[in-house]
This record gives C-alpha cells, sequence and structure tokens, in this order.
C-alpha cells in the first residue's frame, strides 16, 4: 500500500501546484480535492498500458475537470449582493474558467483530441443536469435522483467508457452514488424531493453493492483494494453514526 500511497501523495502534489494561482490564493478559498476521486482515477489509470507519466497527466487533466465544475457550483445567483459579493462571484467564476483552461493545456501536450471529445460530452451531461436539479420544479423523486446520479459520475462513466472498462464504470458509478447520496442525508439540498428514509435505503444498499464489487474486481490488487474498501468503510461508519444520532434526537 505504501508504493500507492506514495504515487498518490506525489499526484496531490501535482495537482496543488497546478491550482496554485497567486492571485486566486490571495482572495478565494483553495479548491477542495476530492480523495475518493482521486483513488478512483488512480484505480482506473492503473488498468491501462501507459506511461506512468502519462497516466499522471490523464489523472490530473479529470481532476482539474472536476474542480472546475465544483468551483463554477459555487458562484452565488443572488440578485441582490455587496459589492465586495459581487467581486468574490467574479473571481469565482475566473477561477472555474481557469482550471477549465489547464486541463485542455494538459490534453493538447499529449494531443489526445478522443480524450478531450469525451470529456466535453461529459461535462454537457453534467451541466444539463445541474440545471434540471435547481430549475425543474416539478421534477419527480426519481427523475431528481437520477440527475443527482449523472451529476456525481458522468465524468467517470464516459472516461471508463472511453477505455471500455465495463467493471471499473460499474464500480465508480456505485461507489460515487453511495457516496452522493450519504452526503444528502448530512446536508439534505434536495430534502423536498428526496426523503432521508429512501436515501438511507439506497445507500445501504450501494454500500453492500459496492463492497463486493471491490472484494471480487480487485482481489489480485490487494493494495487497491485495501484502500477502496477503508475509505467507503470509513465513509459508512461516519454514516451511520449520523442516523443514531437522528435517531436519539428524535
Amino acid at each position: 500500500m505504501q508504493y500507492i500511497d506514495v504515487q498518490l501523495a506525489e499526484i496531490k502534489e501535482a495537482l496543488i501546484e497546478k491550482l496554485t494561482h497567486p492571485f486566486l490564493v490571495k482572495h478565494l478559498p483553495s479548491p477542495v480535492i476530492d480523495e475518493d476521486k482521486l483513488l478512483l482515477l488512480y484505480a482506473i489509470f492503473d488498468e491501462i498500458d501507459l506511461a506512468v507519466e502519462l497516466k499522471t497527466n490523464y489523472i490530473l487533466t479529470a481532476m482539474l475537470v472536476q474542480i472546475a465544475l465544483d468551483t463554477h457550483d459555487d458562484v452565488t445567483t443572488t440578485n441582490t449582493i455587496s459589492s465586495e459579493q459581487f467581486v468574490q462571484r467574479q473571481l469565482t467564476v475566473l477561477a472555474g474558467d481557469y482550471f477549465s483552461g489547464l486541463y485542455y493545456l494538459l490534453l493538447s501536450n499529449v494531443k489526445d483530441i478522443n480524450m478531450v471529445r469525451t470529456l466535453a460530452v461529459a461535462i454537457r451531461e453534467i451541466n444539463e443536469h445541474k440545471i434540471r436539479l435547481y430549475h425543474d420544479s416539478e421534477a419527480s423523486e426519481t427523475q431528481t435522483l437520477d440527475s443527482v446520479i449523472v451529476v456525481e459520475t458522468a465524468l467517470f462513466q464516459k472516461i471508463t467508457e472511453h477505455y471500455n472498462l465495463d467493471f471499473l464504470k460499474l464500480v465508480t458509478t456505485k461507489y460515487l452514488t453511495y457516496k452522493r447520496l450519504s452526503h444528502e442525508k448530512f446536508h439534505t439540498n434536495f430534502e423536498s424531493k428526496l426523503s432521508i428514509l429512501n436515501l438511507t435505503k439506497a445507500c445501504n444498499h450501494l454500500f453492500e453493492e459496492t463492497v463486493s464489487l471491490i472484494n471480487k474486481g480487485f482481489s489480485h490488487k490487494s493494495m487497491l483494494k485495501e484502500l477502496l474498501l477503508s475509505r467507503i468503510q470509513s465513509a459508512h461508519f461516519n454514516g451511520a453514526l449520523h442516523d443514531n444520532k437522528i435517531v436519539e434526537e428524535g
């Protein structure tokens, strides 16, 4: 596991370096790096026969896409804001655009037009479903859930489809859906459409499915299996604590 930990730490350090712009650092909080998504991308590209440097570039590219999308989510849409809030909004848009430009630059260096197309399709799908989530007040619980899943997993689905990695597409989709729905239990952003009871049932089912898939699919890669299981079990434990707290307070 130590070897993988070292590689992940090096990739994360390279990502932080790319995200660090003196002007943005001065005026905005540092972007959040999703450790689970970083690990899943590592697992995906570990299956592909590429030079280590090239694998790292692809992982960095995908993480920059994710961070750019997340940064644009932080842009406020309130009509009445102060001049300071307006500047903050404009800087957040600028940061998201800057991170987007970085991933295009990385891909242009490896001259992979097909991957550019793959990522563009993922970005389009994600943005379409974000619009549905925030503007379609008539959407059913099922439609809302479907959009949440697309927003959370489309980038990974498209990358795994690009390399014909069907098993990893399934694992990453289950894992990230579980993680997102667990998050919704804590921060019920769509509480009017997604009931806590349904979320809890879905999370428990997804957890069991994901653990089973990891155990079966990574039996030949014990270090990766151990890391993936450790992270999802930790998330599940924290979720169980949260559920118990709600029951006790209720």
